[in-house]
């Protein structure tokens, strides 16, 4: 699903019929908000912000949406599904709504396709982790599969899709010790590091604190491989454990995937409108 290039993407959107619109509807500010159920403040926004066309006025100063304003919002709604991921995935899908806005089509597919890829990646790091995780639970890891040779700091940070910062700040705290090649001095990361680090990237991901995540290690260090439940300080009810926690991210990461490409779906439609 959505493997074509920007280009032929934006080509095949051209080329559809044009369907669902209706040019002379219009609409006020408080019926496009009662229509995709949030407060006429947030529409008046989303124009600010520059995430919809402008607006033209009436004689009266009011507003007046077409069916194609109604869309954009629609599609803002749809974006910041996955803006809570924030860093590169926020910037991705608030430069969709921009360009689209703007008219520049071509680009617009282009970050909503590069959006789409960003989200999948972040799905398959979450599928790591909570196989991990489960695998923790009953001491099995050793049969997931990671890359079996030491790799240096910067691999490590890039397999993982982090800032070297995030790494540091994760040792600094007593998240994780690395070890050190007894050669050269420089950390090196094998196996067992790679693991807690997918561990800790999820457990962050899932809006866990450090020292929830670190009182969780102290336990499992110990030699804790049963009765997670009630670890981490943070978990919303007392009977969810770590891994049906972090197998909830999951879930939440699967419905943003959905919403990505529902999002090249919303602008296909902007598009056939015009």
């Amino acid at each position: 699903m959505f493997k074509n290039s920007a280009e032929d993407m934006l080509e095949i959107m051209k080329n559809k019929k044009k369907q669902g619109f209706e040019k002379g509807d219009t609409f006020t500010t408080s019926q496009v908000a009662a229509e995709c159920e949030i407060h006429p403040n947030t529409v008046r926004q989303y124009e600010e912000l520059g995430f919809i066309p402008p607006v033209p006025r009436a004689k009266n100063g009011y507003r007046v949406f077409s069916r194609l304003h109604l869309e954009h919002v629609r599609m803002v709604k749809i974006a910041f599904c996955s803006t809570w991921l924030g860093g590169a995935i926020r910037k991705k899908a608030l430069s969709v709504l921009q360009l689209s806005a703007a008219g520049s089509f071509d680009q617009a597919v282009e970050r909503a396709l590069e959006h789409l890829t960003l989200v999948q990646k972040e799905r398959e790091k979450a599928e790591i982790a909570a196989e991990i995780l489960e695998a923790w639970a009953v001491n099995n890891y050793e049969r997931i599969e990671l890359p079996g040779q030491y790799l240096k700091t910067n691999k490590a940070a890039e397999l993982l899709d982090i800032t070297l910062d995030a790494l540091r700040s994760w040792e600094r705290n007593g998240l994780i010790n690395i070890p050190r090649d007894p050669e050269n001095g420089y950390r090196i990361y094998g196996r067992d590091e790679l693991h807690r680090l997918y561990v800790i990237r999820a457990l962050r991901k899932a809006r866990f604190s450090l020292m929830s995540i670190h009182h969780m290690f102290r336990q499992y260090d110990r030699g804790v491989r049963k009765g997670l439940t009630g670890i981490l300080d943070q978990l919303p009810p007392e009977e969810e454990d770590i891994v049906y926690n972090t197998n909830r991210w999951l879930t939440k990461i699967k419905k943003i995937e959905q919403a990505a490409g529902e999002l090249i779906e919303c602008l296909e439609r902007i598009i056939n409108y015009h």
